[in-house]
C-alpha cells in the first residue's frame, strides 16, 4: 500500500460524484488482490475516510461565514436539517455514513450549522471506523471465497462486455426517464 493510494482515495471521496461505496469497494478490492494485511487496510482507510469527511465539515464551516451563503441559509429545508441535528445529534451524522445521498450533505450541513466540533469528531471517528471496517471485512471475505485477482483479470480481458453492459444500463435508464416524463406531461 502506497501513500498516494490513500491520498487518491481521499481526493476521490471529496471531489468526484462517484459513490463512496464504489470507491471503497474498488480500492479495498485492489488492496485485497495484493494480499495486504486487512488490519492495515482497515486502519488506513479509516484514517482516510475520517480526514475526507472532516474536510466536508470544515468546508461547511468556512462557507457559513460567506455573506451570500448566510442569506441563503434561512431556507426551510436547512431549518429542518437543523431540527434533525438538534434532535438526533451525533447519531444522525453516524447513520448518514451508511445512507448514500445523505452521506456528504449531512457533513456540510453540520459544519454550516456549527455543530459542536467534539461531538462531530467523535461521530466521524466512530462511523468512519465502522464504515471502513465493514467494507474491509466484506471484501476480504469475498476474496477468500472468490479470488479478486480472478475477477480483475476477467474484467480486464472482457472490458468491452463490461462497457457494453454499462452503456445498455444507461440507455435503459434514459428511456425509462423519458417514458416517465412523457406520462407526467400527459
Amino acid at each position: 500500500m502506497k501513500i498516494y493510494e490513500l491520498i487518491r482515495l481521499a481526493l476521490e471521496i471529496m471531489f468526484t460524484p462517484i459513490s463512496d461505496d464504489v470507491l471503497m469497494l474498488t480500492q479495498v478490492g485492489i488492496w485485497a488482490s495484493k494480499d495486504i494485511n486487512p488490519y492495515i487496510v482497515w486502519i488506513s482507510s479509516w484514517i482516510t475516510l475520517f480526514i475526507a469527511f472532516l474536510w466536508f465539515f470544515l468546508v461547511g464551516r468556512f462557507f457559513r461565514q460567506v455573506p451570500l451563503i448566510e442569506n441563503w441559509m434561512a431556507k426551510k429545508w436547512l431549518q429542518k436539517a437543523e431540527k434533525l441535528l438538534d434532535h438526533f445529534g451525533a447519531w444522525a451524522i453516524m447513520l448518514a455514513f451508511f445512507v448514500p445521498g445523505v452521506r456528504h450533505p449531512i457533513h456540510y450541513i453540520s459544519g454550516m450549522l456549527k455543530f459542536p466540533l467534539k461531538k462531530y469528531l467523535l461521530a466521524n471517528f466512530l462511523a468512519s471506523s465502522l464504515y471502513s471496517g465493514g467494507w474491509t471485512f466484506m471484501v476480504y471475505k469475498f476474496n477468500q471465497k472468490i479470488k479478486i485477482k480472478l475477477v480483475l483479470i476477467w474484467l480486464h480481458q472482457h472490458w468491452s462486455i463490461v462497457v457494453l453492459l454499462l452503456v445498455a444500463i444507461l440507455f435503459l435508464c434514459f428511456i425509462f426517464y423519458k417514458v416517465k416524463r412523457n406520462k407526467n406531461e400527459s
